[in-house]
């Protein structure tokens, strides 16, 4: 279970951060965009070690901790795609702009919805 509380405490700091500051985060992803790969593959490996996380020890397919495992599939196959191919990164990195900021919030809270689902079995127990 462990690994669970990481990650719930991982995706609410990021989703706070995102709601609150997603100006800062444009900047920090247009800086990576005028990297080009290299910014791309930073992208990658913000995503990659944390997928793998979850796949190696939380990978259960069945009720409320499937939606963890999903997660961490997904930041693998991000991470791996954006390694392999960072054209698909460099398009996502393209998009985001000072106009656009509204969808890193709205990312975030995407973010807290997500960590309340993964917290659901980790409360269970406490709940009866």
């Amino acid at each position: 279970m462990n690994i669970d509380i990481a990650i719930v405490i991982a995706l609410v700091v990021t989703a706070l951060s995102h709601i609150l500051r997603p100006r800062a985060w444009i900047e920090f992803f247009q800086m990576l965009r005028d990297k080009g790969d290299a910014g791309v593959f930073v992208v990658a490996l913000l995503h990659l070690p944390l997928g793998l996380l979850i796949i190696a020890f939380h990978n259960h397919w069945g009720g409320w901790p499937t939606v963890l495992t999903v997660i961490g599939w997904a930041w693998t196959i991000k991470g791996t795609l954006y390694l392999t191919f960072p054209r698909i990164g460099m398009f996502w990195l393209r998009r985001l702009s000072v106009d656009r900021s509204y969808e890193l919030v709205v990312g975030g809270i995407m973010l807290l919805v997500l960590a309340g689902v993964v917290a659901v079995p980790l409360l269970r127990p406490m709940i009866g």
